[in-house]
């Protein structure tokens, strides 16, 4: 298996390089070098949550297709809510809502809030939900892709995730519109001119 620690610490190390020259030179401003840290973090961590561990062994690889033990994928919105309903248990279909629905919006809340305070050019709701839909996208299609190539679906393609990650960005979003003024007043954005 090929862990998350490994590529999120070469995204970093990366990005605090390149990002290290124009705040040396004063290009950008240490809160926006910070913000784009942050982001930079939050991206690492979506990769790492979002893909890995990443099955490369190949005894793992013909056991899990041999046992069957691939995900399936989901084309269906909103099948999330029939399945926890047919569960056995309420409180375990409930737990598995919050798992998925839930925590599908809270993954992408970041990316709603951070993306206009970072842009100034995309401060505008429809970029933003484009942005969160190409990047929940752009997930899905790996995930399919990886499970296609390796031979089982070690992560499923899911339209609910898709639906709910970009809930979650507007979500952010609206969070980011309310407390515009507050970071404004309190210098916690940079306004361009």
């Amino acid at each position: 298996m090929i862990l998350a620690l490994y590529p999120c610490i070469i995204i970093l190390s990366l990005s605090i390089i390149i990002l290290i020259f124009p705040l040396v030179k004063r290009r950008i401003s240490i809160l926006k070098f910070m913000y784009v840290l942050l982001f930079i973090i939050y991206i690492s961590s979506l990769i790492g949550i979002t893909i890995f561990p990443f099955p490369v062994q190949k005894y793992l690889i013909e056991t899990m297709i041999e046992d069957q033990l691939g995900l399936k994928h989901n084309f269906i919105p909103f099948k999330i809510f029939y399945e926890a309903m047919s569960y056995g248990s309420l409180s375990f279909g409930i737990t598995i809502l919050l798992k998925q629905v839930v925590g599908n919006i809270i993954l992408f809340i970041p990316m709603g809030f951070v993306l206009p305070i970072i842009f100034v050019n995309i401060q505008n709701i429809k970029k933003v939900i484009l942005i969160g839909f190409l990047s929940s996208l752009s997930i899905e299609l790996f995930q399919g892709l990886a499970g296609f190539w390796i031979g089982y679906n070690y992560r499923a393609v899911d339209i609910d995730d898709l639906i709910f990650n970009v809930l979650g960005t507007v979500v952010g979003f609206l969070i980011w519109k309310f407390l515009y003024r507050f970071l404004i007043r309190n210098d916690l954005i940079i306004v361009s001119k």
